[in-house]
C-alpha cells in the first residue's frame, strides 16, 4: 500500500494510510502498493522489464494493471502505475545512534544480537527495547526513529528503487510507541511510512508519534509538526490531521480526531535538582488523565535516559547523575493521545541532606549528613517558633557534621540545616524544611 501521485496540486484519495496533506504524492491502487512512472521516448515494456523488474515476463502484469491494449504503442508522457513488488531495488542501511538499557535486534537472517550503539540495521530486522530502555535509529537520509521502553518495531523496507531512483522506507510498529523526525523527501516518488496493524503513516517531512499497544487497542497518531491525512480500515478517503491534532483509529475503521492537549508547564523550570530523587512538578492541564516526562542528555532527545508516566502532575526519578539535562513533558488525554510537548533545560547536582536532633547529658545534639561530591559547608539556624523571632543560633560555614547546644531553655523552637556544595567552579545550595523542636522543662527535653 502507499502509491502516490499529484494531479493539479490536489491530493487524490488513496487506500488506508497516512499521507502528508501538503506534500506531493502518487496515486495508489487500493489493492496493491504501486509506484508511478512516466513513459519516455524510446521506452517499451520489454526493455523496462529486462532492466528494472525482477522477472522479464513481469511486463505482462504491468500491461494488465494499466489496461494497456497494445504494449508496442505506448506514447511518451503516459503515466504507468507499477506494483513495487515487481521492481528491482538495492537495500539501504540504518544504524543505532543512541542506546541505553536492554534490547535485541533480530535480523531477517542470522542470530539475534543485543542492541548497541553503532549497530547496523538492515531491511527485515526486528528491533525490541526492554523496560527502562531507549534506542534511536538513524536512516540513510537522516530521518530518525526513537523507540522508548517496551517497543517492538519491524523494518519492512529500506530500499532504493532502481527504475526511479526513489527511496522507500517502511516500518511496522508491532508494540509500543515511537516518535519519528522525517527528513524532507526530495523526489516525488520517495516514500516514508510508519504502520501499525490498523493504520499507516506516509509523510514527506514532519514530526509525529505513533502508538499501538496490541490487539484490541487503537492505533494512535499525534502530529506535532506538519500535517498528515488519516484513513483506516477499508476507507479510501483521508481525514486531514493537522499540527496540534491527533487521531485514534480502531480495528473496524472508526477514526476519532481531537485537538491535542496543550504542553504542560514545569512549575519550577530553573530549579537545580539537588535531592536524591529528582522531582518534577507540572502545572495541571484540564482534561488530562495523566502526564509523561522524558529526560535526555541532548536537546533533540536522541539520547534518552529516563521516562515515566503518572496520573498526577508530579513525577520522580531516581539515580539521575549530575549534569545538565533536558526534560520534555506531555499531558495524556482520556483517549490515550499524548499532547503537544514542552522542553526544558535542567541542572542536576546531587546535594542530599538529612538531619536529626536528640537530647543528651550535655545538651541538644543536632547532626546531619548527606550525599554528593565536592566540598560541603553546612549552615545551622535555630530560632523560637514565633514568626518574628530573631535567630538564637545562626552558624554558616560549618565543616563538622554536628553541633551541640547546652542550656537550651524550655520552649518551642524551629531549626533547619542547609548545605552549600562546591565543585568545578560551581556551587549549589540545598536546605532541609524547617523542623519543630519542643524542649520540656526537665533538663533532657523531648524532640
Amino acid at each position: 500500500m502507499g502509491g502516490l501521485r499529484i494531479a493539479r496540486r490536489r491530493l487524490l484519495a488513496f487506500a488506508p494510510l497516512l499521507l502528508a496533506a501538503s506534500a506531493p504524492a502518487q496515486a495508489q491502487s487500493p489493492a496493491e502498493d504501486t509506484i508511478s512512472y512516466v513513459f519516455r521516448k524510446g521506452d517499451n515494456l520489454y526493455t523496462l522489464a529486462g532492466r528494472y523488474m525482477e522477472r522479464r515476463n513481469d511486463w505482462r502484469i504491468v500491461q494488465s494493471h494499466n489496461r494497456i491494449g497494445n504494449p508496442h504503442h505506448i506514447p511518451p508522457g503516459k503515466r504507468l502505475l507499477i506494483p513495487t513488488r515487481l521492481l528491482k531495488s538495492e537495500p539501504l542501511a540504518a544504524r543505532i545512534i543512541a542506546f541505553k538499557g536492554a534490547g535485541n535486534l533480530t535480523p531477517a537472517t542470522g542470530p539475534r544480537a543485543p542492541l548497541a550503539k553503532d549497530l547496523p540495521v538492515l531491511p527485515g530486522a526486528l528491533l525490541e527495547t526492554g523496560a527502562s530502555s531507549f534506542a534511536t535509529l538513524e536512516l540513510s537520509n537522516g530521518s530518525r526513529i526513537s523507540l522508548p521502553s517496551n517497543t517492538r518495531i519491524r523494518v519492512r523496507a529500506m530500499r532504493r528503487i532502481l527504475l526511479t531512483g526513489s527511496v522507500d522506507f517502511d516500518f511496522l510498529v508491532e508494540q509500543g510507541r515511537i516518535e519519528t523526525s522525517v527528513a524532507p523527501l526530495k523526489g516525488a516518488a520517495d516514500r516514508y511510512r510508519i504502520r501499525t496493524p490498523i493504520a499507516t503513516a506516509a509523510v514527506r517531512g514532519t514530526n509525529f508519534r505513533v502508538g499501538y499497544e496490541g490487539e484490541g487497542a487503537p492505533s494512535l497518531t499525534e502530529v506535532t509538526e506538519g500535517a498528515v491525512g488519516l484513513a483506516a480500515g477499508k476507507a479510501a478517503a483521508d481525514i486531514p490531521i493537522e499540527q496540534g491534532f491527533g487521531a485514534s483509529a480502531s480495528a473496524d475503521g472508526t477514526v476519532e480526531k481531537e485537538a491535542l492537549l496543550p504542553p504542560p508547564e514545569l512549575t519550577e523550570p530553573g530549579k537545580v535538582q539537588t535531592d536524591p530523587l529528582v522531582t518534577l512538578r507540572l502545572a495541571p492541564i484540564s482534561g488530562a488523565r495523566g502526564y509523561h516526562i522524558q529526560i535526555a542528555r541532548d536537546a533533540g532527545f536522541v539520547e534518552l535516559e529516563r521516562e515515566a508516566t503518572s496520573p498526577t502532575p508530579e513525577l520522580r526519578f531516581a539515580d539521575v547523575p549530575n549534569g545538565r539535562w533536558f526534560v520534555r513533558a506531555t499531558a495524556i488525554a482520556p483517549s490515550g493521545l499524548e499532547g503537544m510537548p514542552q522542553s526544558y533545560a535542567m541542572r542536576r547536582v546531587l546535594a542530599g541532606l538529612t538531619a536529626s536532633a536528640e537530647a543528651g547529658a550535655d545538651g541538644w545534639r543536632f547532626a546531619w549528613s548527606g550525599s554528593g561530591s565536592g566540598k560541603r559547608l553546612y549552615h545551622f539556624i535555630l530560632r523560637p517558633e514565633r514568626a518574628d523571632a530573631p535567630a538564637l543560633v545562626d552558624e554558616p560555614g560549618l565543616e563538622a557534621d554536628s553541633l551541640t547546644l547546652s542550656d537550651l531553655p524550655p520552649g518551642t523552637y524551629v531549626w533547619r540545616v542547609g548545605v552549600s556544595q562546591y565543585e568545578g567552579g560551581e556551587s549549589v545550595t540545598n536546605w532541609l524544611p524547617p523542623q519543630r523542636l519542643i524542649v520540656s522543662p526537665d533538663t533532657t527535653g523531648k524532640p
